[in-house]
């Protein structure tokens, strides 16, 4: 983070492990030490009771401090319009964070397209695309964010030309710099800096859009 000039990182466990309230324990303990630099995501498998998604949920974020809630279609082996992914949406919609939804590798659960009747449904509520589609599916993510204003794209692994045209149609403010995996800070900043977008317009993707989002 300190070579690439990243201030603050969001950090969350790997969707498939079942022991994530321990993981969600380690990320307060680590965000504790960097003061800051560090922010949890709590990312809980919805396949459990309501009341227990609940329980951890409020938890995390009351109590830890974590900043959104994670959704995992492909890890957690559900689709993004399902009822049991519904908690999530309602936890978070209720807990005032935004949802982190993966897209792209694990179609049909993680087509873009599912998450839209979502965003109709809780039209309050920030919703972002991580990966936006996943160069595969970057054009559904784009016609969704089109057509749902709470809806953000993370083209974390998109193609220079899918970042372009995801500027065009919605400026600065509903795009996140994002990296999906620490090795990849270097890269996708090469990326958003190839692709021939204002210096302007970067800082808002950089830095102010997810300021916002996330209350850091």
């Amino acid at each position: 983070m300190h070579a690439n000039g990243i201030d603050v990182a969001l950090v969350m466990p790997q969707s498939t492990l079942d022991t994530a309230s321990s993981h969600h324990d380690r990320i307060a303990a680590l965000a504790r030490i960097q003061r800051g630099h560090v922010r949890g995501v709590a990312s809980i498998c919805p396949w459990i009771s309501e009341d227990e998604y609940r329980v951890e949920a409020n938890r995390c974020v009351r109590d830890l401090d974590f900043v959104a809630l994670k959704l995992d279609p492909n890890g957690h082996g559900l689709a993004i319009d399902s009822a049991q992914a519904r908690r999530c949406f309602e936890a978070a919609s209720d807990l005032g964070v935004p949802v982190i939804v993966h897209t792209g590798f694990g179609v049909p659960h993680s087509l873009p397209s599912l998450a839209l009747p979502v965003a109709r449904a809780f039209p309050e509520l920030p919703i972002i695309l991580a990966h936006a589609g996943f160069v595969t599916y970057a054009a559904e993510a784009l016609v969704v964010a089109r057509e749902a204003q709470n809806i953000y794209l993370e083209p974390s692994w998109c193609t220079v030309f899918q970042l372009r045209s995801f500027h065009r149609a919605l400026g600065p403010t509903r795009l996140l710099f994002g990296t999906d995996h620490v090795a990849n800070m270097p890269v996708e900043l090469a990326k958003f800096r190839s692709a021939g977008i204002p210096e302007s317009d970067l800082d808002g993707i950089f830095e102010t859009t997810a300021r916002g989002l996330f209350k850091l």
